[in-house]
């Protein structure tokens, strides 16, 4: 199980931060990510392998004026 943005989530093992994203319908290219209170890069997601008991934030930036 993984706590995602406070909910508990199923995964499958060797499931990338990235492909993880895209499975809770986030999308990987506009949001930051924070596993166990570290900032993963964006660059980083796809290498990024999310394992039992994780943390993870998800962030996602709103536009406004």
């Amino acid at each position: 199980m993984l706590l995602i943005n406070g909910l508990e989530v199923e995964f499958q093992n060797n499931l990338s931060l990235y492909d993880l994203l895209k499975k809770e319908n986030f999308n990987p290219d506009f949001v930051a990510c924070e596993v166990n209170k570290e900032l993963v890069k964006r660059e980083d997601f796809k290498l990024f392998i999310v394992k039992d008991g994780y943390t993870i934030e998800v962030f996602s930036f709103v536009g406004g004026g």
